[in-house]
């Protein structure tokens, strides 16, 4: 969790959240009980890392982490556009 409002673009939210997607799909199992893991590995992601914009989770300000985790949360949930 982040406290912090979630900032990103459509376009960025769109392709967090398909990261988020394909990572989960990748893992097998449920989405919703694929967020904490994905989320695990992107703050353990070096750069390069569509779901965190090709940046380091460090390097991403509150807002932006919020984002992550907004977009993941709705990848679990089988929402991505």
């Amino acid at each position: 969790r982040v406290d912090a409002p979630a900032e990103s673009t459509e376009e960025e939210y769109f392709q967090a959240c398909h990261a988020a997607k394909m990572w989960m799909d990748a893992q097998g199992g449920t989405g919703e009980a694929q967020v904490e893991p994905y989320l695990a590995m992107v703050q353990k992601s070096g750069p390069g890392f569509a779901g965190s914009w090709n940046k380091r989770w460090a390097e991403l300000g509150p807002e932006r982490q919020a984002a992550v985790i907004v977009a993941a949360q709705a990848a679990g949930r089988g929402e991505c556009g």
